[in-house]
């Protein structure tokens, strides 16, 4: 239950960033296309991240937020061809921050 918890936080964290990098903002633009490519990118990342624990322990919330980023980075990159320079490094930012972010509010709820 762990791992599935895991890797539904981190699917959903580069999701949103996925998608909000990918209408640069305008959420007036989303589109079921822009659903599905940003799946691609959050299910890569999420597999990516439980694989990573089963081999290395992870619980340091700033080395969760480095490789949720680095990961989303990666799965952004492969997962679609970009129109914007950077996209990927982008999203791979805006996870990672998001991630750090979600770290802190559910340390502080906890």
């Amino acid at each position: 239950m762990e791992k599935f918890k895991l890797f539904t936080r981190k699917f959903s964290e580069a999701w949103t960033a996925c998608m909000l990098v990918m209408v640069q903002g305008d959420l007036s633009v989303l589109s079921m296309n822009h659903a599905i490519v940003a799946s691609k990118t959050g299910l890569f990342t999420g597999l990516a991240i439980v694989l990573t624990s089963y081999f290395k322990k992870i619980d340091n919330k700033y080395m969760i937020a480095w490789l949720t980023g680095l990961f989303t980075t990666l799965s952004d990159y492969l997962a679609h061809p970009s129109m914007i320079k950077g996209e990927s490094i982008i999203t791979g930012i805006g996870a990672g921050l998001l991630a750090l972010t979600l770290s802190f509010i559910l340390e502080k709820k906890n």
